[in-house]
């Protein structure tokens, strides 16, 4: 037996202690994050039991809206979803105009530089949201507010990168060229090889360059997407959903394919054997009975996928998928994802690398709150007994119009049996020939008496006006004009509806003024839009500035919307009011101008934003209202006499210095300026 010197022995005894202490760390931390996980999964249980009544309410709701009703109403009328169709297009049709003003906490001395910062930010918000499809996911959005009475948005910001190959091969010859530098060195001796550290060096910085630039930027920009009602799960912690933005934790459920999933992480492959599966449901077309529907409702109908594994679905209800369930814990700032059935999770917990002064990237918009309760209520829960009634009305009409048919009567036995079948069996517009035996038709033909029909008891009107009431739409939108009404009219009665849907554009002009903010927030973060990325898609004159932290966004500017510019365009009588005060806005811009000393250059900008905003007032959105306007002359053109020269954009650089006031100059005197034309609205 060969022993080991007592210098080796010590040094194996060590080892083996590292090594055991390494496994007992690692099983330690195996544990923890067992217990961490089954911690989680007991929290999302008892909140989605807590919330299981909501969710109900969404498949009922969902069922108004496709016209799935009672299948005793042999008529029914898609009202709910003829309604949300119409709202959507009213509060939500296009994407809003951003409005960035500088922050009251700026300086005099530095408004013209926030100015133009704010100016930038506009213009890159505007493209984020079209770049991001951000109209395509509120639209859903708004869909779903109006149909279950409470929509989600997710807004985060997406950098998407791939390797060049050019790039790679040429990565692969520098390092075959740094192999080959070995056999240079053995041909110094002879003297006629070239420097080898030389060779090495050049090489090696080479090869660094390439490696910066294999990476190629596919996508950077903003990226909005529509979450279902189902799928957000906020923490019983708050006492209704409206404060969810202070909320311990909110988590967030997808469905991921199988297949994917293990592809996504292969170290867990094992385990994801015994992850719950789920597949897609089958929605039938059929109506149901309504007693069926409400005894029977269940929070799964609101689903989109069920669960295999618990309703022991086999590979034949097509393929399977694993829920995964994106939790945001705001305690420790920190995102954890789980499924169910897996004692660990999916991946190591991350903090988002977004830099907002808000944590979580959703946004909730609900039209309807009532005072005490979790959830909100919809506008299909407040109206549902209003559209059954309206159903239940016309399927009584019909029954009575069926019932009330025409008929005839006659004399059986003053008739052949012959003649009595073929007048039995006419159809309509049928000449049948009988033989009266000299009978007057009177005395053998008689009409039946039936119940006549009486419109009033059927009339549906009173209840199409409590449903407008309840909606906040119009009779011009909803049903056909039983009376011409005047031009005044009709303006008044659209100053109606802008009144009766003022609640739900001002909660939607709030939301959307966060989002505005998390972009700006978000874009002018480090890892957002660089100085030259924003120059693209602002122009060379933009000013842009990456801020370390998102506070320093909100000191410098104010991020909002302009309230209203997700909606339709404005009525013909804000047109006429904005056409009333033009003259004047355009005398006063002329005349402070003059009395500020201003140049005719920034007196023109002023007249031009006043003509941009009354083409943009008329609602047409094919007119470029620049396509009209002179430009600023180029460089050596003819100045006009008495104009002061054109200021230069600000060069892009140190934010700092962009932001410092410039030197302070004595204003030339201004020349006279002739009043201008107003523009045609």
């Amino acid at each position: 037996m060969t022993m080991l010197p007592a210098d080796g022995l010590m040094d194996a005894m060590a080892a083996q202690d590292a090594a055991d202490a390494e496994r007992e760390a690692e099983a330690q931390a195996l544990l923890q994050e067992e217990a961490d996980v089954a911690n989680w999964h007991k929290l999302l249980k008892e909140s989605r039991d807590f919330d299981c009544d909501a969710r109900k309410g969404y498949a009922l709701d969902r069922r108004y809206c496709r016209n799935l009703v009672d299948e005793a109403y042999n008529v029914s009328v898609p009202i709910a979803g003829t309604y949300v169709n119409l709202l959507t297009s009213f509060l939500y049709a296009r994407d809003p105009e951003p409005a960035v003003v500088p922050a009251e906490s700026v300086g005099s001395s530095r408004v013209k530089q926030a100015k133009e910062v704010g100016r930038t930010l506009e213009i890159v918000i505007a493209s984020l949201w079209r770049k991001g499809r951000l109209k395509h996911s509120m639209d859903a959005m708004v869909r779903s507010g109006l149909s279950i009475g409470i929509g989600w948005v997710k807004v985060a910001w997406h950098r998407e990168t791939e390797r060049d190959p050019m790039t790679e091969q040429r990565i692969d010859d520098l390092r075959k060229k740094l192999q080959a530098v070995a056999s240079i060195e053995a041909e110094l001796t002879e003297g006629s090889a070239a420097n080898p550290d030389l060779l090495r060096a050049q090489y090696n910085q080479q090869l660094q360059a390439l490696e910066s630039q294999v990476e190629q930027v596919v996508f950077n920009g903003l990226v909005a997407d529509f979450v279902r009602g189902e799928d957000i799960q906020v923490s019983m912690d708050v006492a209704t959903l409206k404060d969810y933005t202070v909320a311990p934790w909110i988590a967030h459920r997808t469905f991921l394919p199988y297949e994917d999933g293990l592809a996504a992480y292969p170290e867990l492959r094992d385990e994801l054997g015994k992850a719950e599966t789920f597949y897609h449901a089958k929605r039938g077309r059929e109506p149901a009975p309504f007693a069926t529907v409400q005894e029977g409702m269940s929070e799964s109908d609101a689903d989109v996928f069920r669960n295999a594994t618990a309703a022991g679905q086999g590979s034949d209800s097509g393929p399977r998928f694993l829920c995964v369930w994106e939790i945001w814990d705001r305690r420790t700032g920190m995102i954890h994802t789980v499924t169910p059935g897996l004692r660990r999770y999916l991946r190591a917990p991350f903090q988002p690398d977004q830099a907002s002064t808000r944590f979580y990237s959703f946004f909730q918009w609900a039209p309807l709150w009532v005072d005490g309760e979790r959830h909100p209520q919809s506008l299909v829960d407040r109206s549902r007994s209003l559209l059954d009634e309206y159903n239940r009305t016309r399927t009584n009409y019909r029954e009575h119009r069926r019932r009330a048919i025409p008929k005839m009567g006659f004399d059986r036995g003053a008739l052949e049996v012959e003649d009595a079948l073929k007048l039995e069996g006419a159809t309509t517009s049928e000449m049948v020939g009988l033989d009266l035996k000299g009978q007057g038709s009177r005395e053998v033909l008689f009409p039946i008496q039936y119940n006549q029909i009486d419109g009033a008891l059927y009339d549906t009107a009173p209840i199409r006006s409590e449903l407008e009431l309840i909606w906040g739409i119009q009779e011009a939108l909803s049903s056909s004009i039983q009376t011409a009404k005047t031009a005044t009219e009709a303006d008044i009665q659209q100053q109606g509806t802008e009144s009766r849907l003022g609640y739900s554009r001002d909660s939607l002009d709030d939301l959307l003024g966060d989002v505005a903010q998390f972009t700006a927030e978000v874009a002018m973060s480090p890892a957002g839009l660089s100085p030259d990325e924003a120059a693209e898609i602002a122009g060379p004159e933009a000013l842009w500035f990456n801020a370390p932290l998102p506070s320093l966004v909100s000191a410098l500017v104010s991020v909002d919307i302009r309230a209203g510019s997700s909606g339709r365009p404005a009525s013909n009588l804000r047109r006429q009011q904005w056409g009333a005060i033009l003259p004047q806005l355009q005398e006063a811009v002329v005349t402070i101008g003059q009395m500020r000393g201003a140049t005719p250059l920034d007196i023109a900008n002023s007249l031009e934003q006043l003509m941009v905003e009354t083409i943009e007032r008329t609602g047409d959105t094919s007119i470029d209202a620049y396509s009209f306007i002179p430009q600023v002359p180029a460089m050596g053109a003819m100045p006009l006499p008495g104009a002061a020269p054109a200021v230069a954009g600000l060069p892009m650089g140190d934010p700092q210095q962009q932001l410092l006031p410039p030197p302070v100059e004595p204003a030339p005197a201004p020349a006279p300026i002739a009043g201008p034309v107003a523009p045609p609205l």
